[in-house]
């Protein structure tokens, strides 16, 4: 998974990928007929234990908008930290590489941007409906985080900066107003005991 995710489909060979798992190109087509198979085995683990992992306080039952900031911020931590290359989300380079030409890494792109917008909606009409934010259309609204998160990897991996990344998600969350009641309740919390 991590050389495909780092040097994409067609990059990767199969001899790096011999060499990585440390098997033989007979074992290799013994337990998945081919690098085909190999990837899109690679693309499900991906969606199941990474992708998952990210949605999953935004899919939480009780998640409103501190888990739609929370979930953006989590993604600014994580690209802070050093890495060899910035990398693209696996579903963002797979969709770029292989999703208009491979039927089966399309509908793993297409089930994941889905479940990804249905994770945000979940969370902003919990937000709307607790009233921490203004009405909002959720639908659409969670296709634009969805999209910004896309292209946030692209411009990662074509050298933006956290800066640069940082001023686009303040952008792309701008359409989302908090109401005075979350801001009089934040402050509240964090106010000094007396």
């Amino acid at each position: 998974m991590e050389l495909f995710w780092r040097d994409g489909y067609a990059s990767t060979s199969l001899q790096a990928l011999l060499d990585c798992m440390g098997i033989s190109r007979q074992s290799l087509y013994n337990a998945f007929g081919d690098k085909r198979n190999l990837y899109l085995a690679c693309l499900d683990r991906y969606i199941e234990r990474r992708a998952s992992g990210m949605l999953s306080q935004l899919e939480a039952p009780d998640a409103g908008y501190a888990e739609v900031i929370g979930f953006f911020d989590g993604l600014r931590q994580r690209e802070a930290k050093p890495a060899e290359t910035p990398r693209t989300c696996l579903i963002g380079r797979s969709c770029v590489e292989l999703g208009a030409d491979d039927p089966d890494v399309a509908e793993r792109v297409q089930a994941h941007m889905y479940r990804t917008m249905q994770a945000f909606r979940n969370a902003l009409k919990n937000a709307v409906a607790r009233g921490e934010v203004e009405p909002l259309d959720p639908d659409a609204v969670s296709r634009h985080l969805t999209a910004t998160l896309q292209g946030l990897g692209m411009m990662r991996r074509a050298g933006a900066t956290l800066e640069e990344l940082g001023g686009a998600v303040g952008v792309a969350l701008s359409v989302i107003r908090p109401t005075a009641a979350l801001a009089e309740s934040t402050d509240a919390a964090v106010a000094p005991a007396e």
